[in-house]
C-alpha cells in the first residue's frame, strides 16, 4: 500500500524526470528500416512495429504514479536497444506488483538492498529481475529521486535469481536423435531429387519450406537470420566441379552486445543440396523479387512455425529452430571443433557462450564406442526405416538392377538386400546409404549383416589410426551405417527370438 510519504516521494520523482523527446525513433532490423512513435507523451498505448508483426505498450497497465516514469524508461530502451528487448522488458515490469517498484523509486539507495530482498521473496519470475534491474538503471542515469551516476556500481551488485539456461543443454533433451537426423536428411534429399527429376511438380511452399530447413539444419541459423535473407545475399557460380554449381549465402549476424562485432556470415550448401537454392532463386526471380527483398517472404515467427510443422510431420513430434541450433552446435564440437571455431559458426562474440556444448560433448573414447556401434548409450538410437525383409531366395529372384552391391572404401560386399526401386535409379552411394533407407529390403540374415558390421568397424580402426582422432575423418563419417547396419540386427534378433 501507497503511503503518504510514498506519494509525496513520488511526486518528487517527477521533478527531475527529463521530457519525453516529440518522436521516439527505433530500429527494426528485419526491416532494415526507422519506425516511430509519434507524440509519445500524448499517448498511453504505444504501437511499435518489427519484426513484421506490431505489438502494443499499453502504459494504462501501470498505475498513474509510474507511469510517465515508465515512458521515459521505454523511450530511453528503444532508442538503445532493440524494440524486440525493449517490449520484453516492458511486460515484465508491467507484471511486477505497483508496491515494489514504487518502493525502488522512493527508498535511499543506501537501501536498496534490502528493498531487492523483499523483491527476491515476491516470487517474481527471474526475467522480471532484469526488467526491474534496468528500471533502477535509468533512475541513476537520469537522476530521479535519491538515484544518481553514483550508484550505478552497487546496482550492478544487486544479485538475479540463479538460473540454469541451459539446463535442456545439459541434460540433451533439446538435441536430435539420430534417427531425427536421418529422417531430415532423407527428406532434404529427397525433395532435392525430385527437383532434379520433376521441378515442376513440387510446390512453391515445398520449396521453400525444405530450403528453411536446409538453413536451419545445416547452419543452425536463427528464425530470424533465416526470414532476413536476401535475394542479393544468394550467390551461384561454377567453380569448375562437376555436378551441381555452388551455392553461397551470406546471412545478417544478430544478437550482438556491440554493433562494433557485426559481420556477414556467409555460408556454403552442401553441394548435393545446391538444386534446391538453385531452384528456389528461379522461382524467386519469377516473381519479381531482386535485390533487398526477403526470399522467403515470411516474418521470424511464421519461419519458426515451418520448422515446426516440417518436424511434426517428418519425425512425429515437435522440434523448433532453437532445437535445430543447439544440434547443429553439438554436431559441430563432436567433430572436434575448436572454441573459436564454434564462436565464428555460431555466430557468438563471446567464446564462452558455446563453451555448455564442450561440456556436454562425450569424450574421446565415448565418440570412438559411438563410430563403431558398440556403445549402449547410442546402439539403440535409431530406428531403422526399411521396406521389408526377404529371404536369400527372394533375393535370388530379384531384378539384377534390384539387387544391392557395393564396395565402399575398398570392401566388395553384396547379398545385404535388394532395392524396390532400383539401385541404378538411386543417386546415394551403395551399401552406405541403403541401410536406413525406406526402399530397403534387407535379407533376413544375421550372419550378412553381422559380415557388414565387421567390415566397416575395421575400416573405422584404420581411419581412426591414420587420422589420429580426428572427428571430421572418415572414421566418424560412418557412424550413421555402423548405427543403422545394429539396429537392422536388432530388430532380427528380436524377431527370432
Amino acid at each position: 500500500m501507497k503511503t503518504v510519504s510514498h506519494l509525496e516521494s513520488l511526486q518528487a520523482c517527477l521533478v527531475n524526470l527529463p521530457p519525453l523527446p516529440a518522436i521516439v525513433r527505433y530500429y527494426d532490423d528485419f526491416s532494415d528500416s526507422y519506425a516511430e512513435v509519434i507524440a509519445p507523451d500524448n499517448s498511453d498505448q504505444w504501437i511499435l512495429s518489427f519484426d513484421g508483426r506490431r505489438t502494443t505498450l499499453d502504459f494504462l497497465s501501470l498505475d498513474v504514479e509510474i507511469r510517465r516514469i515508465a515512458k521515459c524508461w521505454c523511450a530511453a530502451l528503444l532508442s538503445r536497444l532493440s524494440p524486440v528487448t525493449a517490449e520484453f522488458y516492458f511486460f515484465r515490469l508491467a507484471a511486477i506488483p505497483i508496491d515494489r517498484i514504487v518502493d525502488l523509486l522512493t527508498c535511499k539507495p543506501q537501501e536498496v538492498r534490502a528493498v531487492w530482498r523483499l523483491c527476491h521473496s515476491s516470487n517474481l519470475s527471474p526475467s522480471a529481475f532484469v526488467s526491474l534491474k534496468s528500471f533502477v538503471v535509468f533512475l541513476c542515469e537520469s537522476r530521479i529521486g535519491a538515484w544518481g551516476p553514483e550508484w550505478l556500481d552497487l546496482v550492478s551488485q544487486l544479485p538475479l535469481p540463479k538460473i540454469d539456461k541451459y539446463a535442456s543443454v545439459r541434460v540433451g533433451d533439446v538435441f536430435l536423435s539420430a534417427e531425427e537426423e536421418s529422417k531430415i536428411i532423407r527428406h532434404i534429399d529427397s525433395v532435392c531429387a525430385n527437383l532434379q527429376a520433376q521441378p515442376a511438380a513440387l510446390s512453391d511452399d515445398i520449396v521453400e519450406s525444405t530450403a528453411i530447413l536446409v538453413c536451419s539444419y545445416q547452419f543452425g541459423f536463427r528464425a530470424k537470420q533465416i526470414a532476413m535473407l536476401e535475394m542479393r545475399s544468394i550467390r551461384i557460380w561454377d567453380d569448375g566441379l562437376e555436378g551441381m554449381p555452388a551455392v553461397h549465402l551470406t546471412f545478417s549476424m544478430i544478437k550482438q552486445r556491440s554493433a562494433k562485432r557485426v559481420f556477414p556470415m556467409v555460408r556454403r550448401v552442401k553441394r548435393e543440396w545446391a538444386t534446391l537454392f538453385l531452384e528456389l532463386f528461379d522461382r524467386a526471380k519469377a516473381k519479381g523479387l531482386a535485390g533487398a527483398d526477403h526470399v522467403f517472404r515470411r516474418t521470424p515467427r511464421a519461419v519458426g512455425e515451418v520448422i515446426i510443422g516440417l518436424t511434426v510431420n517428418l519425425l512425429g513430434g515437435r522440434r523448433t529452430v532453437v532445437e535445430l541450433r543447439h544440434t547443429a552446435a553439438q554436431r559441430l564440437v563432436d567433430a572436434g571443433a575448436t572454441e573459436e571455431e564454434l564462436a565464428t559458426f555460431m555466430g557468438h562474440s563471446d567464446l564462452n557462450t558455446g563453451l555448455i556444448y564442450f561440456r556436454s560433448s562425450p569424450s574421446q573414447g565415448e565418440r570412438i564406442n559411438r563410430a563403431l556401434g558398440l556403445s549402449k548409450v547410442y546402439q539403440r538410437i535409431v530406428k531403422i526405416a526399411h521396406d521389408r525383409f526377404i529371404s536369400l531366395k527372394e533375393l535370388a529372384e530379384l531384378k539384377g538392377e534390384q539387387q544391392i552391391a557395393g564396395v565402399p572404401h575398398g570392401i566388395p560386399i553384396a547379398g545385404i538386400g535388394g532395392c524396390s526401386h532400383g539401385q541404378p535409379s538411386c543417386p546415394y552411394n551403395p551399401i552406405m546409404s541403403c541401410y536406413g533407407c525406406t526402399r530397403f529390403m534387407p535379407v533376413a540374415d544375421v550372419d550378412v549383416h553381422q559380415r557388414v558390421l565387421e567390415d566397416l568397424r575395421r575400416v573405422v580402426k584404420v581411419f581412426y589410426e591414420s587420422s589420429r582422432a580426428e572427428r571430421g575423418s572418415p572414421a566418424f563419417q560412418l557412424e550413421q551405417t555402423i548405427s543403422s547396419v545394429q539396429a537392422i540386427l536388432d530388430e532380427l534378433e528380436h524377431f527370432q527370438s
